[in-house]
């Protein structure tokens, strides 16, 4: 925020993250404001002229007068029972939808004297900067939240609810769950996997994609890679996985690359590992999923 602040000065902000569909906020970061400021935009958020501008408009910057005329302004709840309570006379906000997620981002800046007007310039320089901004922090944002390093490079994350609503998703997880499920769109988790996650089972087998997950706090850390990915495996444990679908014996492939069955058995309990299944089934549907 202070880097923004560099090139925009400001006396006050709010970052909210949330779902658009619903307007529920699930994670904000406010800048010199008050966390009652949330309690009380939930009272008027429904009769936001703003608000329903940014939604309708993703992506672009608006100031709060683009809305409203100064005198109309002053006399609304919105102003009376939220803006002038925290000294808000000007803002700007922008926001930034995922229509696959349903996730939303919103960012606005405050200030608090009525003479010191935002300028045109300002609003196109918060529009350019927000989206990097989103971009950098989604792409660190799972990874901070466990502090681990990334199973696979082909692993796709997303952090979600105990009842499948989206918090953060990479792109790749996204991209993931519309090649399995072409006509979903967030911010809800699919409903065989919003079941999964009601259930115990720490991983679970698709059609095109293995599914594992892990609790962080009061969320679910959900890690999603493609079934059957020739990245997870070596040349030699490719060989292997290929020939034991075929239905040869241990012996049987050890004799045919010259090696002896306790390596292959040894390949084969990575290879499984890596494919997260548990059956030679499973492993003819990781290795030909289609």
């Amino acid at each position: 925020m202070e880097n923004l602040k560099s090139l925009i000065p400001f006396d006050m902000a709010l970052w909210a993250s949330g779902h658009e569909k619903e307007l529920e906020v699930h994670n904000t970061y406010l800048y010199n404001l008050p966390e009652i400021l949330m309690e009380s935009w939930e009272q008027i958020k429904h009769q936001d002229k703003l608000l329903a501008g940014l939604i309708a408009n993703p992506g672009k910057t608006f100031d709060v007068y683009d809305f409203y005329s100064r005198y109309e302004r002053k006399n609304l709840d919105t102003y009376q029972q939220h803006s002038k309570l925290f000294g808000i006379e000007h803002a700007i906000s922008t926001a930034v939808s995922n229509p696959n997620s349903g996730l939303l981002e919103i960012m606005s800046l405050y200030r608090r004297d009525p003479e010191k007007k935002f300028s045109r310039d300002e609003q196109m320089v918060k529009q350019f900067i927000f989206p990097l901004m989103i971009a950098a922090w989604h792409s660190n944002q799972i990874q901070h939240l466990v502090n681990l390093p990334r199973p696979s490079v082909t692993d796709s994350l997303a952090l979600c609810d105990i009842k499948a609503w989206i918090r953060h998703a990479d792109p790749d997880f996204i991209g993931l769950i519309k090649g399995q499920w072409p006509k979903w769109s967030g911010p809800v988790l699919p409903k065989p996997i919003a079941a999964w996650l009601a259930g115990k089972e720490k991983k679970i087998l698709k059609k095109k994609i293995v599914f594992s997950r892990r609790k962080i706090n009061d969320l679910i850390l959900v890690q999603a890679h493609p079934r059957g990915s020739i990245v997870f495996l070596t040349k030699r444990e490719e060989q292997v996985a290929g020939s034991f679908a075929a239905g040869l014996t241990y012996k049987e492939i050890a004799n045919e690359l010259e090696l002896s069955p306790n390596t292959i058995r040894s390949h084969i309990e990575s290879i499984y590992k890596k494919l997260a299944v548990s059956n030679k089934v499973e492993l003819l549907q990781a290795i030909n999923p289609y």
